[in-house]
C-alpha cells in the first residue's frame, strides 16, 4: 500500500485525535479540581455528599451523548456520501431533543430533589451530608440545558472544520469553573450549592462559545428543523443505544461500589471512592479520545466503503493507543503520592485514595484498545457487539469482581476490580472475532468483521496520491486505462481521466501555494458499469461547483473536463468534513 496515503490518514487521526485529547482534558480537569477544592477546602462531609451525586451527574449525561453518538454515526455517513442536507436533519433532530429532555430533567430535580437524594444513598441518617447532597444536586441541575448543547455541538466542531473552537468552548468552560470555584470558597462561602453554581455558568458560557460558529458565513451545518426526518431518531438512538446502556449501568455500578466503599470503610471510604472516580475521569481521556477519534473517522470511511482506508486507520489507532497509554501509566504510578495528596490532608483517606489510583492507572493500554473495538463496532454498525462490550465495561466485570474480592480485600479489592475488569474486556475481542472468522486469527483485517462484498475487488480500484504537479501529469492516462481494464466503455473511461487530471491540477495550483506539504488522494472503483471517483484533499476549502461557475469562461475548450463530467454524472457531490475537501463523483 502506498505510504503517502498512509500519511494523508495519519495527519487525519493526529489532528482530530489532539482536538479531541484537549478538548476532553479541559473539560476533564475542571471536574478534577471540583474533586480537589471539595476535598481540600469543604471537608470529607462535603467530599462525600460529592460522592453521592456521582451517580446523578452520570445519569443526566446519558440523553445529550445518548443522541450526540448516534448523531455522529449518521452524520458521518452521509457526509461519506457527500449528503450534507441530511447531516444537517440529523444534527437538529438531535439538538432538539436533547434541550427538550434536559429542561423536563432540571424541572424535575427541582421538585424531587429529596427524593433523588434518598434513592443515592444520601439519607436522613448521614445529616449534614443529605443537606449537603441536595444542595449540588438542585445546583447542578441549572447546567443541564447548556451542558446537552455543549454534548451536541462539540462533534459538529470536529466535522464542520473548527476544532480551535471546540477546544476554545472546553478551556472556557475549565477556566469559568475553577474561578468560580475558587470564588465560592474565598469569597461567598457557597459552599457545595456554589460549587453547583459554577458548574451550571460555566457550562453556559462554553455553550455560547459554540453557538457563534453558526454565525460564520462558510459554516456548512445549520440548525435547520426543516430537514429533520423523524423516521431517523431510531437510528439514532440505535446507534446510541450502547451509551444508554453503558451508562445506565454505570450509575448502577457507582451506586453499588459506593455502597460497598461504605459498607468495608465507612465515610472516609466513600471519601476515598469519590477522589479515585474523579481522577479516573482524567485516565479515561486518552482512550475516549482516541477511540472517539477513530469512530469519527471510520463513520466516514464506512459512508465510502474504503476498507483499505479502515485498516490503516484501525492499525494508526491501536499503534497510538499502546504508546500513549503504556506512557501514562508509568506517570501516573509514580506520581501517585503526589496526586493522592491534592484530594485529601486526613491520613486514613490518603492511603486508601493512593492505592486506587495506583491500581486504576495499570490498565489504561487495555482499556484503550478494548474501547477501540468498542467505539469501531459502533460506527459500523454492529450495535450488538458494541452494547455488550458496553454492558461487560460498566457493570458485567467489575461488579462480579468487586464482589468477590472486597470481602476479602476490604478497599484494595474494589480497586483490582476496577482495573481487571479493562483487561477482561480487551480479551473479549478475541472470541468475538473467532466466532465471526470460524478460527484462530491473528491479522487485523478479520477484526474487522466486514462482509467479503463491502468494498470492491482490488483489481476494481485505484488508489492514488498526489504530492507535487509532476505526479498529475500521467493520472488521465492511468485512469482511463484502468477504466477501460475493467470493462468500462472508452467514452466514460476517457472522462473519468480528464476529470481527475483536471480536478486534481487545480488542487495541486491553488491549494499548494502554501508552502506546507499536502496531499490530493484520488480512489476510482468501478462497480458493476458505474464509475466512481472521489477526490480528496487537505488543503483550503473549496467547493468545485462555484470554483467552476466563478471561472466560467466563454470559451468553450475551458475547464472542459468538468464541464463535461458535470453533464454526464450522475452525482456530483462536494462536502468539507474534518478540514478535508471531499469530491464525489458518479459516472
Amino acid at each position: 500500500m502506498n505510504g503517502k496515503q498512509d500519511e494523508l490518514i495519519a495527519r487525519l487521526f493526529k489532528d482530530t485525535l489532539i482536538t479531541f485529547l484537549l478538548s476532553m482534558f479541559a473539560a476533564t480537569i475542571g471536574n478534577i479540581i471540583n474533586g480537589v477544592i471539595t476535598g481540600n477546602f469543604l471537608g470529607a462531609d462535603s467530599m462525600a455528599a460529592f460522592g453521592f451525586t456521582v451517580p446523578y451527574q452520570l445519569f443526566t449525561t446519558i440523553f445529550p451523548a445518548v443522541l450526540a453518538l448516534g448523531m455522529q454515526v449518521l452524520c458521518g455517513k452521509s457526509l461519506g456520501r457527500g449528503n450534507l442536507r441530511e447531516a444537517n436533519g440529523n444534527f437538529s433532530l438531535a439538538m432538539t431533543t436533547a434541550l427538550a429532555l434536559m429542561i423536563f430533567l432540571t424541572g424535575a430535580t427541582f421538585l424531587f430533589a429529596e427524593q433523588i437524594a434518598d434513592l443515592l444513598g444520601a439519607r436522613e441518617n448521614l445529616g449534614t451530608i443529605r443537606s449537603l447532597t441536595i444542595d449540588y444536586l438542585e445546583a447542578f441541575s441549572l447546567s443541564l440545558p447548556a451542558l446537552a448543547a455543549v454534548t451536541i455541538l462539540t462533534p459538529i466542531m470536529q466535522f464542520d472544520s473548527d476544532r480551535h473552537r471546540a477546544v476554545i468552548s472546553v478551556v472556557v468552560l475549565s477556566v469559568s469553573d475553577i474561578v468560580g470555584d475558587l470564588a465560592c470558597v474565598y469569597v461567598f462561602d457557597g459552599g457545595l450549592w456554589g460549587m453547583g453554581i459554577a458548574t451550571a455558568i460555566s457550562y453556559w458560557l462554553a455553550a455560547g462559545v459554540l453557538i457563534l460558529h453558526f454565525f460564520k458565513p462558510n459554516a456548512s451545518f445549520a440548525y435547520l428543523p426543516e430537514s429533520m426526518q423523524l423516521k431517523n431518531f431510531g437510528g439514532m438512538i440505535l446507534a446510541g443505544l450502547p451509551v444508554i446502556l453503558g451508562r445506565g449501568l454505570s450509575v448502577l455500578c457507582v451506586g453499588i461500589l459506593t455502597r460497598v466503599a461504605l459498607t468495608y470503610a465507612g465515610g472516609i471510604g466513600v471519601a476515598a471512592f469519590a477522589a479515585v472516580f474523579n481522577f479516573l475521569a482524567l485516565l479515561e481521556i486518552i482512550p475516549k479520545a482516541l477511540s472517539s477519534t477513530t469512530q469519527m473517522i471510520m463513520g466516514i470511511l464506512i459512508g465510502e466503503q474504503d476498507k483499505h482506508s479502515m485498516l490503516r486507520l484501525m492499525k494508526l489507532s491501536l499503534k497510538s493507543s499502546l504508546i500513549i497509554s503504556l506512557a501514562m501509566t508509568a506517570a501516573v504510578f509514580l506520581a501517585a503520592p503526589i496526586i493522592a495528596g491534592l484530594y485529601t490532608q486526613n491520613a486514613a483517606a490518603y492511603q486508601m485514595t493512593l492505592e486506587g489510583i495506583r491500581w486504576v492507572s495499570l490498565p489504561i493500554a487495555a482499556g484503550a484498545v478494548a474501547l477501540t473495538f468498542n467505539y469501531y463496532y459502533n460506527s459500523c454498525g454492529k450495535y450488538r457487539l458494541s452494547t455488550l462490550m458496553s454492558v461487560l465495561n460498566n457493570i458485567g466485570f467489575i461488579v462480579p469482581f468487586a464482589l468477590i474480592l472486597t470481602p476479602y480485600l476490604a478497599m484494595t479489592g474494589l480497586w483490582a476490580a476496577s482495573s481487571l475488569r479493562y483487561f477482561a474486556l480487551a480479551l473479549v475481542v478475541f472470541p468475538i472475532t473467532w466466532r465471526h472468522c470460524r478460527r484462530i486469527t491473528f491479522r487485523l483485517e478479520d477484526y474487522l468483521l466486514l462482509p467479503e462484498d463491502f468494498d470492491v475487488a482490488g483489481d476494481k480500484q485505484l488508489n492514488i496520491t498526489v504530492t507535487d504537479k509532476a505526479e498529475v501529469m500521467n493520472l488521465s492516462e492511468r485512469t482511463q486505462n484502468f477504466c477501460e481494464a475493467c470493462g468500462v466503455d472508452g467514452r466514460r473511461s476517457m472522462f473519468a481521466g480528464i476529470c481527475i487530471e483536471e480536478m486534481a491540477g487545480n488542487i495541486v495550483e491553488y491549494g499548494f501555494g502554501d508552502g506546507k506539504k499536502h496531499f490530493v488522494d484520488v480512489r476510482v472503483i468501478v462497480k458493476g458499469t458505474q464509475v466512481i471517483i472521489r477526490i480528496r484533499d487537505d488543503c483550503r476549502s473549496f467547493d468545485p461547483k462555484k470554483w467552476a461557475e466563478i471561472y466560467n469562461s466563454e470559451d468553450p475548450t475551458a475547464h472542459i473536463g468538468i464541464k463535461l463530467v458535470r453533464k454526464i454524472s450522475t452525482e456530483f457531490k462536494y462536502v468539507n468534513v474534518l478540514k478535508l475537501n471531499n469530491l464525489i463523483v458518479k459516472i
